[in-house]
């Protein structure tokens, strides 16, 4: 067997190119749901507003949160704001919701571009 003597500078590109590698696959991280109040599929008094808490910071201009009422009908006429002081959360302001199965619908962009999206449903008393 046959070893490929580097010189230095060929070692040394070859560790940048490497350490690039890991540290391009951290950066490249999606914000995902960590917790919401109201929490998927609880039962609540009308809550005043829906908050989201996301594992990255997101991109305000292209994220947000919908509301629709059992009948998909959108049910909160405010639009969703990212924290001012905290990016990785996301609030929806709501009006007085009536009893009734609600359905939330998160668009979260990630400040490195990266789209998620889902859904969770709670109902209130």
């Amino acid at each position: 067997m046959k070893l490929i003597n580097l010189s230095r500078p060929a070692r040394l590109s070859s560790a940048l190119g490497a350490a690039a590698l890991l540290l391009s696959s951290a950066a490249f991280a999606h914000a995902h749901l960590v917790s919401s109040e109201p929490a998927a599929n609880a039962e609540v008094a009308a809550p005043a507003d829906i908050t989201i808490h996301f594992s990255e910071p997101l991109e305000p201009a292209f994220s947000k949160i919908a509301l629709a009422d059992a009948g998909g009908k959108p049910a909160a006429p405010a639009a969703s704001q990212v924290d001012k002081h905290d990016a990785r959360v996301m609030h929806l302001p709501l009006p007085t919701l009536g009893a009734g199965r609600y359905a939330v619908h998160w668009t979260a962009v990630a400040t490195d571009g990266h789209r998620t999206q889902g859904d969770f449903a709670f109902t209130v008393k």
